[in-house]
């Protein structure tokens, strides 16, 4: 009688072994599992945080391309505007939208692949965040020069005329309306963990 409980007793524990082994074998996977959720969690929450950066950057590049815009209107200076009339590739500016003959815009890769080629990027100092940032300018036009002057095909609209002093009664002779043109501003921005991100803006002026 005492050999059968001991045999039986042998066996009880073979089987809670067996089970413990299956839990231990559960757990560690349900582990494993746990940390690849963080794992993934972490990096799109990093890879977020980059494209966040990159969106930043890209907002200070087109800044910096609608001062340089700024810089052509100075006041007295007739002259500085005339500089928007022509192209000024090393500073990323085109007085004319670039044609299909011209460009293949494809894709935005092969899109800037073709513009760096003709140098017509400006490119920024590399910010603190590790973003490279570039950027295009491009008036609206078909055609380089003076709209006024010659058919350009530019896209314009009237703007408000001002003028110090300006009488504004009822019999008052009343000032044309000013021509603002058009100035379409892309800026890319290449930052870490090849993130890449490209921003268009349009101003008129």
């Amino acid at each position: 009688m005492l050999a059968q409980q001991s045999h039986s007793m042998r066996n009880q524990q073979g089987v809670v072994l067996l089970i413990a082994l299956i839990i231990l074998v559960a757990m560690t996977l349900a582990g494993i599992a746990l940390v690849r959720s963080v794992d993934t969690t972490n990096i799109i929450a990093g890879n977020i945080a980059f494209q966040q950066a990159a969106v930043h950057s890209g907002e200070a590049g087109a800044e910096a391309a609608i001062q340089y815009i700024e810089g052509k209107f100075v006041a007295n200076n007739p002259n500085k505007r005339l500089e928007l009339n022509v192209n000024d590739y090393p500073n990323g500016y085109a007085a004319a939208t670039p044609t299909a003959a011209d460009l293949n815009p494809g894709s935005w890769d092969s899109y800037w692949a073709t513009l760096t080629a003709q140098n017509r990027i400006k490119t920024l100092a590399a910010d603190t965040a590790g973003n490279n940032v570039s950027y295009t300018i491009q008036r609206l036009c078909q055609a380089q020069g003076k709209p006024l002057d010659a058919p350009t095909g530019c896209i314009s609209v009237d703007g408000l005329a001002i003028a110090s002093g300006n009488d504004l009664g009822v019999d008052a002779a009343q000032l044309a309306p000013l021509k603002q043109y058009y100035y379409r501003i892309t800026v890319r921005v290449d930052g870490p963990r090849n993130t890449q991100t490209y921003i268009q803006t349009i101003v008129a002026k």
